[in-house]
């Protein structure tokens, strides 16, 4: 294998961020992909950004430096545990990975003869981070492109069958298949989509929040600011043909209203007939349906995937609303790259998109580990 060429130093010394690009650039000569030596860079340069602000030179990364580091990983380790939502943080295995390519990048030093000791070595400071299994989950799922054709093939077929009906059935079927769509094409949280009975400021989308001519759609994001979700053409006809369904007076209607009977009541006034189509009432009476709950989109995937024997792969039942957005972004992880994964799932942090794909990552640096073998054992038999 060919190493870079030597960088030049100062004096012997050698410029923290200039050994840094210089190990980015000896992973990218093994790196296929570029993911692994992007994941790398981002890492390490992260690393000296937050815990070497006032180090010039690589020669004088300390032991303290590294405990730092090893503190902060902890601490993001243990904010995942706490999260039931499962984002948050970085899992423990994660988080002993980042400590190994910072680790691997001051070894890369050593071999360059930049610094004399490897202070992530240290037992003190290794002793500070986290177990492998903190925060894991074996229960997450991703919606494999195969199970996203064949959930998006049944909700379109039972849409199509009820398209000449009028009433309940006609709607429940359209509103379905356009939940299932931008589920499966947008990457968007579920509780940014409709009603959270958790946090009452999420009474989800309107019409008014969806940007066909410019793909996208405006959501209540996870910070509580108002984003943009990227709505891609695939979602379009299904959303079209719920809007002419639904046909809703005004743009503050829900774009995903609830058609339970119940809750639809609740809405008219006292002094209002309730008509044979309690929804039409509701519109009559400029009321505004709510919108379906979490919990009730959570009930329409499970009937969705029992009804058209949807094939689920591990250990759910169903299709859950989070596994669609792991799916989108696992499907732009391996197809375009890191940076669209990240900005598609919003992700203001990197490490939680590479903590989400990391099994991706662990496969590119097998081949780039196997490639390395390949190589060494050929020069040498050479």
């Amino acid at each position: 294998m060919v190493q870079p060429d030597q960088p030049p130093s100062t004096d012997g010394r050698q410029p923290l961020s200039t050994a840094i690009d210089h190990f980015v650039a000896d992973k990218e000569k093994l790196d296929g992909s570029g993911n692994y030596a992007d994941m790398a860079g981002r890492v390490v340069r992260k690393w000296a950004d937050q815990h070497c602000d006032r180090v010039e030179y690589v020669d004088e990364v300390e032991p303290r430096h590294m405990e730092s580091y090893a503190d902060y990983l902890a601490r993001r380790a243990q904010a995942r545990a706490a999260d039931p939502q499962g984002e948050a943080g970085i899992t423990g295995r994660t988080a002993q990975q980042y400590y190994s390519l910072v680790r691997a990048f001051l070894t890369h030093c050593q071999k360059w003869e930049w610094i004399s000791d490897n202070p992530a070595i240290v037992e003190r400071v290794t002793d500070k981070l986290p177990e492998r299994s903190l925060g894991e989950t074996d229960t997450q799922q991703f919606w494999s492109p195969a199970e996203r054709r064949e959930l998006c093939a049944f909700a379109d077929e039972r849409a199509r069958e009820a398209i000449d009906e009028v009433g309940l059935e006609a709607r429940t079927a359209a509103r379905d298949r356009a939940l299932v769509y931008i589920l499966a094409y947008t990457g968007a949280r579920v509780g940014e989509l409709v009603r959270d009975s958790r946090d009452r400021r999420r009474n989800g989308i309107t019409w008014s929040d969806v940007d066909l001519a410019d793909n996208r759609i405006q959501v209540l994001g996870k910070d509580q600011q108002r984003e943009h979700v990227p709505l891609p053409e695939q979602a379009h006809p299904a959303i079209e043909q719920w809007e002419r369904i639904l046909d809703p007076p005004v743009d503050s209607w829900p774009v995903f209203p609830t058609l339970h009977a119940p809750s639809l009541h609740a809405q008219i006034p006292d002094n209002v007939t309730v008509e044979e189509d309690v929804l039409d009432t509701v519109r009559a009476s400029d009321a505004r349906p709510p919108s379906i709950s979490v919990n009730g989109v959570r009930n329409v995937l499970k009937r969705l995937c029992e009804d058209g024997n949807i094939t689920v792969e591990g250990d759910k039942e169903y299709l859950t609303p989070h596994g669609a957005r792991r799916g989108v972004g696992e499907f732009l992880y391996r197809n375009v790259g890191f940076e669209a994964a990240q900005r598609a799932l919003r992700h203001e942090d990197p490490g939680t998109t590479s903590q989400m794909y990391s099994h991706i990552e662990a496969s590119e640096l097998a081949d780039v580990t196997g490639d390395a073998f390949e190589n060494h054992d050929s020069n040498r038999d050479g």
